[in-house]
């Protein structure tokens, strides 16, 4: 029987993924509602690793540093480029306080996500649920960017009519929006497809089982890779390309031998998915020198965007003008963009430094130091096969997102921020399952899983809810 929790989460991802991708409020509101439910359902807050731990102290206190009033001579010495604009008297650093409530207020979301995602992850049966889940949204993303195509082919996934009377329109501000939410949840696809091919060698029913998420999972990884060639974002297909040969050692164990068979498989699938979308590789050949061009802007590149944005920075660059307070400074330094308002960097790490400043990026350090740490290659292919493939699965998501995140600003789109944060638990949930040493011990953050079976392959074999 499936716990509420598992449940909240899939139709947390699942439904936002159907429901315009979270970018409506009220979608936004019921979202804030189910996170609450699950961490009234948590009972308790999980271990983490210390990075982690210090990071989220860090955060906290970057908030209070940046709402709390300050006296004016203080905001003057720690923000001297922002001088001219300050309000008079005691004001906080921030100069959007509601923007950065605002932004707190969806990291309280992710964290709420994440924990749940690495409740599932550290037990058993709860890890090929997560992936399952993520595998899910991944289909219904692709599907649903393949069917609107035809209506809006500039506007992917989920088009409607403007009720306000304008033309058709989608939740994700450009195609690479939509290829960063197909690199966020096609990973777990991968995983149990690879799961799927290890498990075939077995008899009956697991073989059975097997065959059938093998083929489930082959059907979402061409349909997924086809709605990105399709959308022609050029950083989708580049990045997640760069994430799969970034991460490839990660799938074997040092000792593995047999490695064609491996390559054979991701070979078939690139090659069968590029002829799904060959009718439109030749706009993603034009594209690709044209990666760093923006449209509408009057000739500005996302060079112009990034000097302006460490010029913006350089105002105060110990604690940022506040966090989500971009779109209201950055117009004191960007460049001559005619009636183009600049909102975002097309750069969400320098988006980052520009609203965080120092103490933000030491925090951001701080949880790509645990991240690091737990895809390790030399310990991750020590790892059984059923932890050892979400953690390389979780490592072409988060690498292929951080890699798209240096041009674009595809977080932005709640559902693609939800999936991130699924991602994050699941390598939690896999670092506390490394804590728990033989002989097996309860669960620390699910209920006990005691029913006798043996690991099940990520779902693949076995009866694992």
């Amino acid at each position: 029987m499936l716990s509420t929790h598992r449940v909240l989460l899939a139709v947390l991802l699942v439904g936002n993924a159907v429901a315009f991708a979270g970018v409506d409020p009220v979608t936004r509101l019921i979202t804030a509602v189910v996170v609450l439910v699950l961490f009234i359902d948590l009972r308790r807050i999980p271990r983490m690793p210390a990075s982690v731990r210090a990071a989220t102290v860090g955060f906290l206190i970057l908030v209070v540093v940046q709402l709390v009033p300050l006296p004016e001579w203080i905001r003057h010495l720690v923000q001297p480029g922002y001088t001219e604009v300050m309000a008079d008297g005691w004001a906080p650093l921030s100069l959007s306080p509601w923007s950065t409530v605002q932004v707190t207020a969806s990291m309280v979301v992710l964290v709420g996500i994440a924990m749940t995602a690495g409740r599932m992850a550290s037990t058993r049966s709860g890890l090929p649920t997560l992936l399952g889940t993520i595998a899910v949204t991944c289909g219904v993303i692709a599907v649903l960017g393949l069917v609107g195509e035809s209506g809006a082919p500039e506007k992917v996934l989920l088009i409607r009519a403007n009720t306000a009377g304008g033309g058709v329109y989608g939740p994700f501000v450009n195609p690479n929006h939509f290829a960063a939410a197909i690199e966020l949840s096609l990973p777990a696809a991968l995983v149990l497809l690879a799961a799927a091919v290890r498990s075939l060698s077995g008899s009956g029913s697991t073989r059975q089982r097997a065959a059938v998420v093998g083929l489930t999972s082959v059907v979402v990884v061409m349909v997924g890779i086809a709605s990105v060639l399709r959308s022609s974002s050029r950083g989708g297909v580049l990045f997640l390309a760069a994430a799969l040969v970034m991460t490839a050692p990660l799938w074997l164990r040092p000792s593995q031998a047999r490695r064609w068979p491996w390559l054979v498989g991701w070979l078939t699938i690139l090659v069968v998915a590029v002829i799904l979308a060959w009718n439109r590789l030749p706009v993603l050949q034009d594209g690709f020198s044209e990666l760093f061009m923006v449209e509408g802007v009057e000739g500005n590149t996302r060079w112009d965007f990034w000097r302006a944005t460490v010029d913006s920075w350089a105002r105060s660059p110990i604690v940022g003008s506040g966090l989500g307070s971009y779109r209201f400074v950055i117009g004191l330094d960007k460049p001559a963009t005619g009636a183009a308002v600049l909102e975002q960097a097309h750069n969400d790490w320098l988006e980052w430094l520009s609203t965080a400043g120092v103490i933000g990026m030491a925090i951001l350090v701080l949880v790509l130091v645990g991240l690091l740490r737990a895809f390790c290659p030399s310990r991750v292919r020590r790892l059984r096969y059923e932890l050892r493939f979400p953690l390389a699965g979780a490592a072409v998501a988060l690498s292929a997102t951080a890699l798209h995140e240096v041009v674009g600003f595809g977080l932005q789109t709640p559902i693609n921020r939800y999936l991130l944060a699924a991602w994050l638990g699941l390598v939690w949930g896999v670092w506390i399952r490394e804590k728990q040493r033989r002989p097996p011990t309860p669960d620390l953050l699910d209920e006990p899983d005691d029913r006798g079976l043996a690991p099940d392959a990520l779902g693949v074999v076995g009866g694992g809810t």
